[in-house]
């Protein structure tokens, strides 16, 4: 955590001596609408755009350092600091800079700038940006980036959304309307503009308990609730007069699964679990229908994605294919134990107390083991766990089968933080990156979900709505699929 602290005095100190105005931005006529204090469950990780990992810190980082493209409504990348990105051969990606871009600092952001940015996320051994690690970057001129790639793959442009811009020489300075100005030692995290059309600050105040941030919302000590609130408190909220909005959101929850652990490396086994969870009470009742069925990591309506049926709720053909396995029951009723690591917020932990009974019906044992969100964070990226409750938030593209799944991408390389270990997953992971067609890549993508919903490497849950509560005298705000936070930009406060 220090390290993390450290970074931030880094940034606070580098501001204070920045040039704060972004010749991109032209001053609108009106008065700046004021600063807004967003109560938010869990504080960022770190604010290093070369090393974030994390949803909240990535969140952050849109604001401040956005990427080169972003994802369109039709999940295709479009232009946001370039014009936009080709790939007019499978091995090489080309970008068109926007003219006339600085930092906020006022160093000009050019092609040169980014490319040598991306060479730093290259020589980092920290950076989560391994796509990078091989690929040639060039700047024949101040507008134009090449990217050779060293070999074929198709949508490479797609991760360039995932890559927050810094300034090279101070990568403290990106390009977004916001700077950080402030980071306690709490986590919370205060970002400011100098555009006049934008809230004067956004303040992310980081409370785990959903019941304390909205008690700060009924003070007037916050402005906004945004997300992680459990449907008795959404009702709470409305009946208080608080405005809701609830959108389906494309974040995917799941059990992940230690594909190395004696027991749930039987496909037998995560057969049998799978048909033990009773997934359409846990939304009904546990999440008051504010949730989706998840079945696929892509986001809903993406054209590569196989919508897998729900697998049924049959606890007696789980309990078959438990005996199937050879596992009977002990003196104590149980089959065998294993542990469910989680966070420590009060919402998943009454989740996983409703998995842990279900599973206990068919003889699964389960001994839950709630961390705090650091030790959570590390524990997860190091794969010392058995069973794990976890969510991919955003816009997911197809290239990500391959860093959550492949062989070669168990941490600290990759995603597949359950260690899945499967010749005929490589195979198809592989044919997603080296696909020479789009067609050829939706066609790859689709069978590797087919045979992943076989495999069974994660236990899919929901796809949680997104919740943004705020008080009645907060206007304008809207909310992304993906829960990003740039719905706050349009936030304007009125008179009461």
């Amino acid at each position: 955590m220090s390290v993390k602290y450290q970074f931030a005095a880094f940034l606070l100190s580098s501001f204070m001596g920045a040039c704060v105005a972004n010749v991109a931005h032209a001053a609108a006529p009106h008065a700046q609408p004021k600063g807004l204090t967003v109560a938010v469950a869990s504080a960022p990780r770190t604010l290093n755009p070369a090393t974030t990992t994390d949803a909240a810190g990535a969140r952050l980082l849109q604001l401040t350092h956005p990427a080169l493209l972003r994802w369109s409504q039709n999940y295709q990348p479009e232009g946001l600091l370039a014009q936009g990105c080709s790939q007019p051969q499978p091995t090489r990606v080309e970008c068109t800079l926007r003219s006339g871009q600085t930092f906020l600092d006022g160093a000009p952001l050019t092609a040169t700038a980014v490319a040598a940015w991306y060479k730093t996320l290259q020589a980092n051994p920290l950076s989560p940006f391994a796509q990078l690690k091989d690929v040639s970057v060039t700047a024949p001129t101040a507008t134009q980036l090449v990217l050779q790639l060293p070999s074929p793959t198709l949508g490479f442009a797609g991760i360039l959304t995932e890559i927050p811009i810094a300034n090279p020489q101070n990568p403290a300075i990106g390009a977004g309307p916001y700077q950080f100005v402030a980071h306690d030692t709490l986590g919370a995290v205060t970002l400011a503009t100098s555009r006049t059309d934008l809230p004067a600050t956004l303040t992310f105040t980081p409370l785990s308990d959903a019941t304390t941030r909205l008690i700060k919302l009924k003070k007037g000590e916050v402005d906004i609730v945004y997300n992680d609130v459990a449907p008795q408190l959404v009702d709470w909220a409305k009946h208080q007069g608080f405005a809701v909005q609830s959108v389906p959101g494309t974040s995917y929850s799941y059990l992940g699964l230690n594909l190395q652990h004696p027991q749930l490396k039987n496909p037998l086994v995560r057969e049998a679990m799978a048909l033990a969870l009773n997934r359409a009470a846990i939304r009904k009742y546990v999440l008051g229908d504010m949730a989706e069925p998840a079945s696929t990591l892509l986001p809903p309506g993406h054209p590569a994605a196989f919508n897998a049926p729900e697998e049924p709720f049959a606890p007696f053909d789980a309990e078959n294919l438990l005996d199937e396995a050879d596992l009977m029951r002990g003196p104590d009723n149980l089959r065998f134990r294993i542990t469910l690591l989680t966070s420590t917020d009060p919402f998943s932990q009454r989740v996983s107390q409703v998995i842990q009974q279900q599973l206990e019906k068919v003889g699964i044992g389960v001994t839950l083991r709630p961390t705090e969100w650091a030790s959570f964070y590390d524990t997860v990226k190091k794969g010392n766990f058995d069973m794990v409750m976890l969510a991919w938030t955003g816009e997911l593209p197809p290239s990500f089968y391959h860093q959550a799944f492949h062989s070669t991408q168990v941490p600290p390389v990759g995603l597949n933080r359950g260690r899945l270990n499967d010749p005929q997953t490589d195979m198809l992971t592989h044919s997603i990156l080296s696909a020479p067609t789009v067609q050829a890549q939706t066609v790859a993508t689709l069978a590797t979900q087919q045979y992943l919903a076989k495999v069974r490497p994660y236990l899919p849950l929901y796809r949680r709505h997104q919740i943004l509560i705020t008080k009645p005298t907060v206007t304008g705000c809207t909310v992304p699929p993906s829960g990003a936070y740039t719905g706050l930009l349009s936030c304007r406060t009125v008179a009461p």
